[in-house]
């Protein structure tokens, strides 16, 4: 076994939590589900980074509720291969996936390779319209924010264009190293409206008019960044005075205790779902699972160690007060931004990719 399939680990406090939640929810285990488990174990493909709140959360209460044991299996970012050869070959590494964007959601769409949800569950249904696919269930919304450093601005940042305004607002600033979050940020900063950000980049002269931009704020980065622990380590030292990263990860270092301030003004969202690769023998209680899961006290628990922000309305309801107002989905938060065009970026990605490489090395 590889370490990037080895399942994740529970501990004593996982099975404690699990069994307060799966108390609280109402999925018995059906016939079919007893002898579905009974022929096959149940597998879970997840994203890695996440530890064991998947089994905190989802994967031990369900079993608890159901008897059908839920393992984690960790795969990469991008699984699209992983489904594609699962589907052609009949060899499933995984019995369904989490993690799912929603860019990958429509390559995944446009190569038929999932297999239906219940969109007919109550937990499902009452969620809007437009969070609900018939082969992919949003559980999570990430987005990318403006932070700084409070002791470097303690009359704090607004948004993308005072990143932009190096003469009033001077200090050591970051950018992420990929093409498709420099070029969001970017159009923001120079001013765009978000509303307009996709049509103007539909004409040459959009793209010519955000890599101006990038121009423009190329001398003032200080560093660019390409990882998650390395912002951490760079913005818990103090290395950074402006630094726009996920929401999430900038809250997480506030908890911590960084100096770290974080505005959501002209911020940008992403979903991250589940979904079942099309022919998946587990097919039957995959679906069981989506809808146990997407009771809102389960959604809820996932959210507080992640700080995603959870999509079924009523989650907040099982959330702190405190703790549900620096979430994303928050509705003060969640009116400030607005959500990536995933079909935008399926389309034009490879393209803004090559031209952004080939900006980053001076060509």
């Amino acid at each position: 076994m590889t370490e990037e399939n080895m399942p994740i680990g529970t501990s004593r406090r996982t099975f404690l939590k699990a069994g307060a939640l799966a108390a609280a929810s109402t999925l018995a285990a059906p016939a079919f589900l007893r002898k579905a488990w009974a022929q096959e174990p149940f597998t879970v493909r997840v994203p890695g980074g996440y530890g064991d709140i998947w089994d905190i959360a989802f994967f031990k209460p369900f079993e608890a509720a159901t008897g059908i044991k839920a393992t984690g299996v960790v795969s990469k970012d991008f699984p699209f291969n992983e489904f594609k050869i699962s589907v052609e070959t009949g060899a499933y590494r995984w019995s369904m996936a989490a993690g799912v964007t929603k860019e990958l959601y429509f390559r995944l769409r446009d190569a038929d390779l999932m297999d239906p949800i219940d969109v007919n569950s109550p937990d499902i249904a009452a969620r809007p319209a437009e969070n609900v696919m018939p082969d992919w269930l949003p559980y999570g919304l990430y987005c990318f924010t403006m932070a700084y450093r409070e002791t470097s601005f303690p009359q704090g940042l607004d948004s993308y264009r005072d990143m932009w305004n190096v003469t009033q607002f001077p200090g050591r600033r970051s950018l992420r190293k990929r093409a498709v979050d420099a070029i969001e940020m970017t159009a923001r900063g120079i001013g765009i409206p978000a509303e307009d950000i996709y049509p103007m980049l539909k004409t040459p002269e959009g793209w010519d008019k955000v890599f101006a931009g990038l121009d423009e704020i190329r001398p003032h980065i200080a560093v660019w960044w390409e990882s998650d622990p390395q912002m951490d380590q760079l913005i818990g030292s103090g290395d950074l005075d402006i630094f726009p990263i996920s929401s999430h990860r900038a809250q997480k270092l506030k908890n911590d205790g960084a100096p770290v301030g974080i505005s959501y003004t002209d911020g940008y969202f992403t979903t991250q779902g589940w979904a079942i690769p099309k022919g998946s023998p587990q097919g039957d209680v995959a679906r069981e699972f989506i809808k146990f899961a997407a009771q809102p006290a389960h959604e809820a628990e996932f959210m507080k160690s992640t700080l995603m922000g959870p999509m079924h309305p009523k989650a907040f309801d099982h959330l702190d007060a405190d703790l549900a107002r620096t979430l994303p989905t928050y509705p003060d938060n969640l009116a400030k931004m607005r959500e990536q065009d995933a079909q935008f970026w399926l389309d034009h990605g490879e393209d803004a990719r090559t031209r952004f490489e080939q900006w980053i090395l001076g060509s």
